[in-house]
């Protein structure tokens, strides 16, 4: 093998131009890669955060209808169903938080009582969405602590929170009263103990977060919950998880976001074929490239390859001469490759900004992804050798060395 190795490095140092119009083929074609995959990784990563990074992955709900089997009444069978109304809540919550928490998977669970109702300041009467919770759980899913613009994220007793623009339509700061109606009819004043930015103005408009006894008290859903958030590791896992949660757990629903986002799915299912449908192209354009030169080289080289077969050398040497010279010319490209495309994509990053000067979105350089691209890139280098391998290998050493 050592004698191969040398040979095969003698004959890419003789051809200079060559070994650097394919070295510069592969590293053109692996930043391609590179780039793109960067690119596209770091804008589905960011679509993601947007839609589903701060919300729940998976929300647990009480069944919309549970049917009942076929009965027998005056001769007739009749299917009985019963509507059970979400408002009502779910019971034995706790129960179903404890089974899930054994899902290694889930990473947050935040129990939530959801209600409707209006904020009363002056002449002005806001429609509103009441969210009751257990501030540090619903913190691991909203990130509520950190999205504070004023005050604290402190919900206990009538303390409540509000968004950034309900605030400001009502002329709302902290330490201030707020009456709330519950659709009910139910009635209270609360203390504004935190003003936050969620970062949607429908959010900031309309969310108001207290304590899940107060909201339990003030919305009558007593030892009952509206529905159980919960996140997990990996996004595309929620809809597996919540069938698993489903089945296991009677007279609840778990539903996925995947199930309200459909767009959003096939947006980033496209965007991963176009990606591999440019990548698969960039690779058989290198592979061509590879072996058209590798096939000029042996045509060039053929009076040496005689002399080293009158030598001794076998059919089997000399082939494998140029096999090792693709997978050099593939491996010294893709590395460099790599490292220009990830140059590439931080230049794009620091050069294409919003207004505010904030990159549009991040660039997500996967280590795997430059493993794989190195891998395949050195593959290609090698196939694309075998046919000059092959047509090296069965040169006749007498016919070469004659004819010069």
């Amino acid at each position: 093998m050592w004698f191969e190795i040398k040979v095969a490095w003698r004959f890419l140092k003789s051809g200079k131009t060559q070994s650097f119009l394919i070295l510069l083929g592969i590293i053109i074609g692996v930043s391609v890669q590179t780039f793109l995959g960067s690119l596209i990784g770091g804008l589905q990563q960011d679509l993601l955060d947007q839609t589903v990074g701060t919300s729940p992955h998976i929300t647990i709900m009480s069944e919309d209808q549970t049917p009942r089997p076929l009965q027998i009444k005056n001769e007739k069978m009749v299917r009985l169903i019963t509507f059970s109304d979400k408002d009502e809540g779910i019971n034995r919550w706790q129960e179903i938080e404890n089974n899930v928490r054994g899902i290694k998977e889930i990473t947050a669970i935040s129990p939530t009582i959801n209600g409707s109702g209006f904020a009363l300041r002056g002449q002005k009467n806001l429609a509103i969405v009441i969210r009751g919770v257990n501030i540090e759980q619903a913190d691991q899913i909203y990130y509520i602590n950190n999205r504070i613009l004023e005050g604290n994220y402190d919900i206990g007793g009538n303390k409540i929170l509000i968004g950034s623009k309900l605030a400001e339509e009502l002329e709302l700061k902290v330490g201030d009263s707020l009456k709330i109606n519950s659709a009910a009819g139910i009635s209270d004043r609360f203390i504004v103990n935190g003003i936050f930015n969620l970062g949607s103005a429908d959010l900031n408009k309309s969310w108001i977060f207290m304590s899940l006894n107060r909201a339990s008290t003030f919305l009558d859903l007593k030892d009952k919950v509206s529905n159980i958030e919960l996140q997990v590791n990996d996004v595309f896992q929620a809809e597996e998880l919540a069938s698993l949660i489903s089945k296991e757990n009677t007279n609840i629903k778990a539903e996925s976001w995947q199930e309200n986002n459909q767009q959003l799915l096939t947006a980033l299912q496209s965007q991963s074929s176009s990606s591999i449908v440019i990548q698969v192209f960039v690779i058989i354009a290198v592979t061509l490239g590879i072996a058209s030169v590798l096939a000029v080289s042996v045509v060039q080289k053929s009076r040496q390859i005689g002399i080293l077969k009158a030598m001794g050398a076998t059919n089997r040497s000399v082939a494998l001469v140029f096999l090792l010279q693709g997978a050099f010319l593939g491996i010294i490209g893709s590395i460099i490759g790599s490292f220009s495309g990830i140059g590439l994509s931080q230049l794009f990053v620091s050069l294409v900004r919003d207004e505010a000067g904030n990159p549009l979105f991040p660039v997500q350089v996967d280590p795997l992804f430059i493993i794989i691209s190195i891998t395949v890139a050195t593959i290609a280098g090698m196939f694309a050798a075998l046919i000059p391998a092959r047509n090296s290998a069965h040169l006749s050493p007498m016919e070469v060395i004659s004819n010069g």
